[in-house]
């Protein structure tokens, strides 16, 4: 059995940081944490407009309001994902986020993530479009990490079932 998770970040950059992480599992569940800029112990501070006003509309004000410590969020995925043999992200952006948020908590992931479409391939023979087909199946991607990460297991379900 497999989990998704997925990242919003303050924008697309080599700079860029996470600032919300959501899951969704096997059993339906999803969820969403924000992440706190200031609890990094690297320099977050890029920050890209055009992502806060047209791409996922979190506010850095949100994040430093709401969002939990760095170190927090990565406890709580290491105790919900480390359970999970397999957790697949739609994106090799993921896989640096997640990078750059265990790195600023001086921690490591208890769970390896793989981008999806890369496992597909090699054990599914599908190719990338048949994800994004399935993918777009399930309605407009909205930009919030639950709701996207949901969207991909449904998508990854509707392709080879969750076994």
């Amino acid at each position: 059995m497999w989990a998704t998770l997925d990242f919003e970040a303050s924008g697309l950059s080599e700079f860029s940081y996470p600032i919300e992480v959501g899951y969704s599992l096997p059993n339906g569940k999803d969820h969403s944490l924000l992440i706190n800029p200031l609890s990094a112990s690297d320099d977050w501070v890029y920050w890209d407009d055009f992502s806060e006003l047209h791409i996922h509309k979190i506010t850095r004000y949100e994040v430093e309001s709401n969002g939990k410590q760095v170190v927090d969020v990565c406890r709580h995925l290491n105790t919900v994902l480390g359970e999970y043999e397999l957790v697949f992200c739609d994106s090799e952006w993921d896989l640096f986020w997640l990078g750059r948020l265990y790195h600023a908590a001086h921690m490591r992931p208890s769970f390896m993530l793989t981008e999806i479409c890369c496992w597909l391939k090699q054990y599914n023979g599908l190719e990338r479009e048949h994800f994004k087909l399935a993918l777009e199946r399930q309605g407009p991607v909205q930009h919030r990490a639950s709701h996207d990460a949901k969207q991909i297991r449904l998508a990854l379900d509707a392709l080879v079932g969750n076994r």
